[in-house]
């Protein structure tokens, strides 16, 4: 495929965000080339005889580069208002609301389908593509513009007046058709590119879990005599272990914070117990007065998300929301050990069955309830050994992991400078996109979601 190179002439844009564009573009406002349509006020009940139930979308069936349509919602709707607020497929939808600016591009047909007023509907005037303002909203979500637009202090809203006036470079039509034609090329590689880096990092996940898995339950040596252990969940476990309930492994603790001014942890199930500046959009209290303090070295669980997994070794000495548990060791036990084993998803069938609560989202593990799970106890030897060994084991499939996940940022990365790049004439990509293989076009055809 040919390199894209630089425009042979510029000329100011005028625009911050925009910088120089090439000499030929104009610079103009979106409601110079496009339309745009606010949704309707949501009506949950008829006004006129005339009005009936039609799906509509919102703010969160858009994505950015791709809308939802599949089992929408209903609200009522008069037959011209359906005209009025119809959506077709080719529409840019626009988010008024949320993440103000998030954009996507109807897909789909659904017959009578009408958008909510936290949405913008967009479709061209003259000499515009929506798939090529589509691609410009991103560049300027990339950058912050949409930020700056709208105001954080309140609630953040993308008005219809924000949206009209903002200005956007406008190639002219064959260019703005090469434009698209390359970028959703490319993309449609850097998109399958990380599809496979994450099925391998699915596949590294599961092998990590089936090592410690087999390590916690079964021990290190292969050809060790099995015997029932009683429990579904655990199976067949050493002949020479034990299998005993948690309240003999384990004491509860509860002591309370007098100053609040002990280092604050927060849980993560990526990063564990840490301080909680290392964990984003962490829930940041007024005072930690009356906070569970922990030591190094307990098991902590948050009783609210037991039946994930959510359980983590405290490596440090500090202090905790009041709804987590603390865990200390009775005698010759491995905590690291039993970490692994609370953190197992075969284990996570026996914490849901005990959560208590009627809504998702508001189950707690209650501590007698942990206390009687049964649980595979190796010598304090073998506990140490298995932790060891799986320290080992794992840290290469965490390095693969790693390597895996930074590639797939980096070509995020690249991705989005690219976009960038073309979209504001940095590159000039129309003998690029004359030179691509004949194919269906990408931008009317493809069903995924934008890889973030």
């Amino acid at each position: 495929m040919t390199t894209p190179q630089p425009y042979p002439s510029y000329k100011p844009s005028g625009v911050e965000w925009l910088g120089d564009v090439p000499a030929h573009w104009i610079v103009c406002a979106v409601k110079r080339s496009y339309e745009i349509q606010l949704g309707k006020m949501l009506q949950t009940a008829p006004q006129t005889p005339n009005d009936k139930e039609v799906p509509y979308l919102k703010a969160v069936h858009v994505q950015w580069f791709s809308v939802q349509t599949a089992d929408p919602p209903t609200m009522w709707a008069n037959p011209q208002e359906v005209a009025q607020f119809g959506v077709q497929i080719g529409d840019l939808l626009v988010c008024e609301g949320g993440e103000g600016g998030r954009s996507g591009i109807v897909r789909a047909d659904v017959d009578d389908c009408i958008i909510q007023n936290a949405l913008h509907r967009i479709r061209p005037k003259n000499q515009a593509l929506n798939h090529y303002l589509q691609y410009a909203m991103y560049v300027a979500k990339a950058w912050g513009w949409f930020d700056v637009l709208n105001d954080k202090a309140t609630i953040a809203h993308f008005t219809k007046e924000k949206l009209a006036a903002f200005p956007i470079p406008l190639p002219p039509l064959p260019e703005q058709r090469a434009i698209v034609r390359y970028l959703d090329h490319v993309d449609e590689r850097i998109r399958q590119y990380i599809s496979a880096k994450e099925r391998l990092i699915a596949l590294l996940e599961e092998e990590r879990q089936a090592v410690i898995h087999r390590a916690v339950t079964r021990g290190l040596d292969p050809n060790v005599r099995l015997k029932p252990s009683g429990v579904e969940w655990l199976g067949d476990v050493p002949a020479h272990w034990e299998v005993t309930r948690a309240r003999f492994l384990f004491n509860e603790v509860d002591k309370r914070s007098t100053t609040g001014k002990e280092t604050h942890l927060s849980m993560s199930q990526a990063l564990g117990l840490v301080p909680s500046h290392q964990v984003e959009q962490s829930l940041i209290s007024s005072s930690y007065v009356g906070g569970k303090l922990c030591e190094g070295g307990d098991l902590v669980l948050n009783r609210l998300k037991a039946h994930l997994g959510v359980f983590a070794l405290a490596k440090q000495a500090g202090v905790i929301s009041p709804d987590y548990s603390v865990f200390r060791k009775r005698g010759s036990v491995k905590m690291e050990y039993y970490e692994k084993v609370f953190r197992l998803p075969a284990m996570r069938t026996e914490l849901r069955i005990r959560a208590k609560g009627i809504v998702e989202g508001f189950w707690r593990l209650y501590t007698d309830d942990l206390f009687d799970i049964r649980l595979p106890v190796p010598s304090f030897i073998e506990q140490s050994a298995i932790v060891e060994h799986l320290d080992k084991t794992t840290a290469d499939i965490d390095a693969a992991i790693g390597r895996a996940r930074h590639q797939i940022e980096l070509l995020r990365e690249y991705r989005t400078r690219l976009i960038a790049d073309v979209v504001t004439g940095k590159l000039d990509v129309r003998e690029a996109a004359a030179n691509l293989p004949e194919r269906d076009d990408i931008s009317t055809t493809r069903n995924g979601q934008w890889e973030q």
